[in-house]
């Protein structure tokens, strides 16, 4: 029997240059993500030996523990769908000043 399910939870890794500002928001930043993209999760990586130095690296986590017990690997993520994760955590205020900023 095959199990399939979509991508329900992200890990965001900051750009490294501007890290320490996202951890500082790191709370904020994923309650904003998870009210923009209801039934999604995510979490706000400290570092990741990943991505690059000015954008936000967006990671789907692939698999999931079926009620069997067995792991199974989720749907692959649209390319748009990272695209527009990214996006919003550029847009996202670290500062909190903006009306939007969760």
């Amino acid at each position: 029997m095959r199990i399939e399910r979509d991508v329900i939870q992200y890990i965001i890794v900051p750009p490294f240059e501007r890290r320490g500002k996202v951890i500082g928001a790191k709370e904020r930043l994923e309650q904003y993500l998870g009210g923009r993209f209801p039934g999604n999760s995510f979490t706000v990586a400290r570092f990741a030996p990943i991505g690059d130095d000015q954008q936000f690296c967006v990671l789907p986590i692939m698999n999931f523990v079926g009620d069997n017990g067995k792991s199974y690997m989720c749907r692959e993520p649209k390319r748009w769908f990272m695209q527009e994760i990214a996006q919003a955590c550029r847009e996202f205020d670290l500062k909190g000043f903006r009306s939007f900023a969760a």
